[in-house]
């Protein structure tokens, strides 16, 4: 599409597409040039891109880390602080079932409209009434916004919600001018008050922004940003080395020695925040007995799969959640490995010859996760437990007749998060998803107090309650987070945060 905004020609245009179109036939197609980044343009060879120009169509971490050149949420994560920051929003204050935000009085969208609330209310009923939206049910609590002037905005929700803030992040907000003025044709407008404009996208393709002069924050030091799909890790890599690309995101265990050796990249790490576990549902036998789900824990050490699998690149987890999460335990220790207390509990669990199972994996999703299942698998058959695995493309293994559908009962998996209550929601509080079909009337209500409880440090406390007794019945056995790994040239200034966000507005180019 065409934009008043464009900052590209149409011959560097078709250029970008040419070398996307050889990104798949791997580093013998990659032409011979090496370039690095400058302050004129940055490029992004990343392994999803935008899924299309609909904002709330998609939950996926990395493309809200897409949209955030463009748009913003009222509030974000700092991640040193572990608690959550303003970016929209200046302050706000919680009062039972309202929550009232007070907004930047400076910031202007993209298309010169001031930032109001009423520009918010705007976006955040496109994802409510929008019942396709995965991100519907994180502002299902609201029941009512108002404006009480410009930059004041009133938020009514059913219950007193003080996990708001939580699901109000990556909930960007968009032009209610652009939306009045194109109408049904908006999205192919995106309309934001980021640091960068929208010029171009296509569909499966690549993402062209200019960077906003306009900006109320800081300017971004880069010019343009081009984003660009490739969904192979080979080809990804070849383009970096090859300087067809500035970085990379999710860079092979196994390619991060010739990444470090080359003398014009090198490899950015942050802890991930992404949790992987197993489920072990108890809607199923044998997992309805306590008694099997903890000799599971018993069975299985992570720490071998960190070390072998992803060579020291991942984070062990003690508890349900992983370290880096508000509402962590640092108290909480995981279930040691012993085979033997393992065979006991089957044996006193009703199984004395060991159990039979399948567990449900899905490779196209998460990295080496079959050879993980693998080591899984001989590790539970030391302790009686002979596994069948299971693997599945993603769509059918996350859909109705899947996870989603409650129709698994064991199955590997990853889940990010900055707070707790997102996981606990979603997993293991009763009648919520179909997830997980765990019930505790206990982990229930301390779930219901922490998320009507305004005081951070209360409210992190009812976590580290409710994680302990999640580690007591363990419908799951916990597992890690993985490093995000990028490669980056090494003439870019920055460091990588949790969230798996690649934020180009915080780069700087050394000269």
């Amino acid at each position: 599409m065409n934009t008043k905004n464009h900052a590209v020609t149409r011959r560097k245009f078709l250029q970008y597409g040419t070398i996307a179109g050889l990104s798949t036939l791997g580093s013998a197609s990659w032409p011979c040039l090496s370039m690095a980044a400058t302050k004129e343009r940055l490029t992004i060879l990343s392994s999803v891109s935008l899924s299309s120009l609909q904002p709330y169509a998609s939950s996926s971490s990395p493309e809200y880390g897409i949209w955030n050149h463009i748009a913003e949420p009222l509030v974000d994560v700092d991640y040193v602080k572990m608690d959550y920051v303003g970016v929209l929003a200046e302050s706000w204050e919680f009062q039972g079932k309202q929550w009232v935000f007070n907004l930047k009085k400076n910031a202007r969208f993209h298309d010169g409209s001031l930032f109001t609330a009423k520009d918010v209310i705007y976006s955040f009923q496109r994802i409510l009434n929008d019942k396709k939206s995965p991100q519907r049910y994180a502002l299902a609590d609201i029941v009512e916004m108002k404006p009480a002037d410009d930059h004041t905005l009133i938020m009514t929700t059913k219950t007193p919600t003080a996990v708001m803030l939580d699901r109000l992040t990556n909930r960007f907000i968009f032009s209610k001018a652009a939306g009045d003025k194109y109408g049904s044709d908006v999205d192919q407008y995106p309309t934001g008050t980021g640091p960068y404009k929208f010029v171009s996208w296509q569909r499966d393709g690549q993402l062209v922004l200019t960077r906003n002069d306009d900006y109320w924050g800081s300017k971004a030091d880069i010019q343009e940003i081009v984003t660009r799909k490739v969904g192979e890790d080979p080809a990804r890599v070849a383009g970096l080395l090859a300087g067809q690309g500035d970085v990379i995101n999710n860079v092979p265990v196994e390619d991060v020695p010739r990444i470090e050796k080359n003398p014009r990249t090198r490899i950015e790490r942050a802890q991930g925040q992404r949790m992987y576990f197993l489920v072990l549902n108890p809607a199923y036998k044998p997992f309805d007995n306590k008694l099997v789900r903890q000799a599971f824990n018993y069975a299985i050490d992570p720490s071998v799969i960190v070390k072998h699998i992803y060579e020291g690149n991942g984070y062990v987890m003690d508890g349900p959640v992983s370290s880096n999460v508000i509402g962590a335990d640092p108290r909480i220790k995981r279930y040691p490995l012993d085979p033997k207390k393992a065979k006991e509990l089957l044996v006193k669990g009703g199984y004395p010859n060991g159990v039979d199972v399948k567990l449900y994996l899905s490779p196209d999703r998460y990295p080496k996760a079959r050879e993980v299942c693998q080591v899984i698998a001989d590790q539970l058959r030391k302790a009686d437990v002979r596994t069948e695995l299971v693997a599945q493309e993603f769509a059918v293994f996350w859909g109705n007749e899947g996870v989603n559908g409650g129709k698994i009962p064991f199955y590997y998996v990853g889940r990010p998060a900055v707070d707790a209550d997102t996981v606990y929601e979603q997993y293991f509080r009763s009648g919520v998803t179909k997830r997980l079909d765990y019930k505790n009337p206990e982990f229930d209500k301390l779930i219901d107090e922490e998320e009507t409880t305004g005081d951070m440090k209360k409210r992190v406390a009812l976590l580290q309650q409710a994680g302990r007794i999640l580690m007591e019945d363990v419908p799951f056995v916990p597992l890690y987070t993985l490093a995000e790994i990028y490669g980056v040239t090494r003439n870019i200034i920055w460091k990588a945060t949790p969230g798996e966000r690649v934020l180009s507005q915080e780069m700087k180019i050394r000269s």
